[in-house]
């Protein structure tokens, strides 16, 4: 009787056994065909042991990934969308290509600028040296009086007015002179009144005043005389230095003269005619001591071939 009970209550226990057996794996079935529906978008797995009278069983579950989601998805596209674009622009305007063209276009303007600045300067050239003759007298000697020889220039022949002085003191070489015609012309002061144009032809009255030249000549040859005592020559440097400083002695006062200068019409301009009269009104007294050197030296001259002769 016990062994028919003990046999009776196994045959129970198996049922039961296969029984929890076939559930679980239905429940392991469904497990897996939920997670072979998901696995295409999971991203973890995790390993589940379920224990039964018959052993281990093992199996696989896959989570579920989490949802993303689609506006900060979007945000992002804009936001690297952007940066490769700002890039790109970057790119370009750092590339070299750009970089020549806006150099050559920085250079035109440039150029445009100084053809434009050099436009300017002619037209104020051409309208200041243009206007009347009694005007370009009057710049004449403003621009004498300041040391501006380019400017005074465009009126005068300037070379042909300085080579007074050249040929007085004797330069060699065209020595510079600047120094010397500042001393020159520093204490002019004038005063026009006249003006009289025929066609190309034009005449201004001024009445000017200035150093009294006479005196200066007479003072630089007392000083190439005294120098002479201690030395036997005198050079270029030397005579313009002692012509200098006789230009500023205290005992050179001024000149007036009333002259009457003569324009040619140029071109644009008026330009002053270097005559005896003006050269007399700029350098006062400065031909009579010329005239007066010449004579002594041509005296001198005649002395000196009376006694090679004898």
């Amino acid at each position: 009787m016990k062994e028919k009970d003990e046999k009776k209550e196994n045959l129970k226990n198996e049922k039961e056994t296969n029984k929890t057996v076939r559930n679980n794996s239905k429940k392991i079935e469904e497990s897996k065909n939920k997670s072979q529906n998901s696995a295409k978008s999971s991203e973890t797995k995790e390993t589940k042991v379920i224990e039964t009278k018959l052993g281990k069983i093992e199996y696989k579950e896959t989570n579920k990934p989490k949802t993303e989601d689609k506006s900060s998805k979007s945000k992002e596209e804009k936001v690297s969308k952007e940066t490769s674009t700002t890039k790109s622009e970057n790119k370009l305007k750092d590339s070299p290509k750009t970089k020549i063209k806006k150099e050559k276009k920085s250079k035109k303007w440039l150029l445009v600028v100084i053809l434009l600045i050099i436009l300017i300067v002619l037209a104020l050239m051409v309208l200041y040296t243009s206007i009347t003759p009694r005007s370009s007298v009057n710049n004449l000697l403003t621009n004498l009086k300041n040391g501006n020889k380019f400017m005074a220039g465009l009126n005068i022949d300037y070379d042909e007015l300085i080579s007074v002085l050249d040929s007085t003191i004797a330069l060699e070489g065209g020595s510079s002179m600047s120094n010397l015609e500042k001393e020159c012309f520093n204490e002019l002061s004038w005063e026009i009144t006249g003006e009289s144009v025929e066609n190309t032809n034009a005449t201004v009255t001024a009445t000017i005043t200035t150093k009294n030249f006479r005196q200066v000549l007479l003072n630089w040859i007392e000083k190439i005389s005294e120098v002479l005592e201690a030395q036997d020559d005198i050079d270029t440097a030397q005579n313009l230095q002692l012509l200098e400083e006789s230009l500023v002695q205290d005992n050179v006062d001024t000149r007036t003269n009333e002259v009457t200068i003569n324009l040619e019409r140029r071109g644009l301009t008026w330009k002053v005619v270097i005559n005896d009269e003006f050269i007399d009104a700029i350098y006062p007294g400065m031909t009579q001591v010329l005239d007066v050197m010449e004579q002594l030296s041509n005296e001198l001259q005649q002395e000196n071939a009376q006694t090679d002769a004898q």
